[in-house]
């Protein structure tokens, strides 16, 4: 592979800081430190509740890890069985190459004060890193980590990105609340390395706006379509219902639907999830009532066009923020996660059972399906062992 050498020199300081603690700069970035990753706690037994009052015991399906940061994490992508990058509060990146083995934690340079919410990986080498906030920037690295440029900037502060989304490794989406009522996209056509604002954009309800808790209330599939999930308000204005816009690669023709999950200031569409061009699932609820079940999912079978919930059927335990898939050998199931715990479902989001009492803002899996992490508050970090 092209970064063969690249990813032969990081390992090579990641060997040399596991014994000096070595720190080193790139040329828009704080000193980053290497350390190795000591051993992992093992994995424990779990009490989990049931919806009639009584538990059950089972094994924990996450394996935490020492990322050795404090920061709190909400940007998060699998590259494969290996890669492992995740963003936070403080400028704060943390990243793995060797399965959680060894941990880097870098701050990037002029970015100590700002909320890295999301990031994504273009290849082993070349990430992109979202701010939140003002001023707003988009970071590219092409060396893995070892320096970083900001490629766009904005000191407007009606400008709040909330997700990123790539089509491809050229083409992506950055999204945000919207500005003078427009819904907020800039567009890459080169991989991160330009962005320019989308001019023509849908307007939006009154207090209408994305979440910003997990890097994921938009999603892509296929190269060619893209879904965004809304939700916020105006207090005390509450709506009935949170709407999904879709579009295409053209970000030209817009449709909305509705879904069931209420909409207001603490409370809507988190995380979008489409599994294939037909199924789809949305979670969410109010982040203010982590352990409120109404209103925290609903699901698709026609491209996103309605939303429903299923009449039998059965919701997470509580406020999600973030939703993922999983592959359990050739079998489809969905992992969702919140504050307040893990949820399991194995017919693509109609019912939903507790699998941890451990919480994380954000979820994610490999391309494949195969490997999964997640991150949350504290510099929580965990990597997905399974669940029955």
């Amino acid at each position: 592979m092209r970064t063969e050498k690249l990813l032969s020199a990081v390992l090579f300081f990641s060997i040399i800081a596991s014994a000096t603690e070595l720190a080193f700069a790139g040329p828009q970035g704080k000193a980053s430190d290497l350390k190795k990753q000591e051993p992992s706690l093992s994995s424990s037994k779990e009490k989990i509740p049931l919806a009639d009052g009584t538990f059950r015991i089972a094994e924990t399906p996450w394996k935490i890890f020492d990322a050795q940061t404090k920061s709190s994490l909400r940007g998060l992508t699998v590259y494969n069985k290996d890669i492992m990058w995740a963003s936070g509060s403080g400028g704060t990146i943390v990243n793995t190459f060797d399965q959680g083995n060894t941990w880097r934690t870098m701050v990037i340079g002029g970015a100590e004060k700002l909320e890295i919410r999301d990031i994504h990986v273009i290849d082993d080498a070349t990430v992109i890193a979202m701010t939140s906030g003002t001023p707003t920037r988009i970071y590219r690295t092409t060396n893995a980590g070892m320096s970083w440029k900001a490629v766009y900037e904005s000191n407007d502060p009606k400008v709040f990105l909330d997700s990123i989304s790539f089509l491809n490794e050229k083409t992506g989406i950055a999204m945000g609340d919207p500005t003078n009522g427009q819904l907020f996209l800039l567009r890459t056509d080169d991989g991160g390395v330009t962005w320019k604002q989308v001019v023509r954009t849908p307007s939006l309800e009154n207090g209408e706006a994305g979440f910003a808790a997990s890097g994921t209330n938009m999603t892509s599939l296929g190269g060619k379509k893209i879904w965004i999930g809304l939700g916020g308000g105006t207090t005390p204005e509450q709506r009935a219902k949170s709407r999904v816009m879709l579009t295409d690669e053209s970000l030209q023709d817009w449709k909305v639907a509705t879904t069931p999950l209420p909409r207001f200031e603490s409370a809507g569409i988190f995380s979008i999830l489409m599994i294939n061009e037909s199924d789809g699932v949305v979670v969410g609820g109010d982040y203010k009532a982590p352990e409120l079940t109404e209103g925290t999912f609903a699901v698709t079978d026609d491209g996103g066009k309605t939303w429903s919930v299923p009449k039998k059927s059965s919701s997470p335990t509580g406020f999600r923020s973030c939703v993922s898939l999983w592959r359990k050998d050739k079998e489809i199931q969905l992992v969702a996660v919140g504050t307040n715990g893990t949820d399991l479902s194995k017919d693509l989001g109609a019912t939903w059972s507790r699998v941890s009492n451990e919480g994380f803002n954000a979820v994610h899996f490999s391309a494949d399906g195969k490997t999964g992490w997640a991150v949350g508050g504290n510099g929580r970090v965990a990597k997905w062992l399974g669940a029955k």
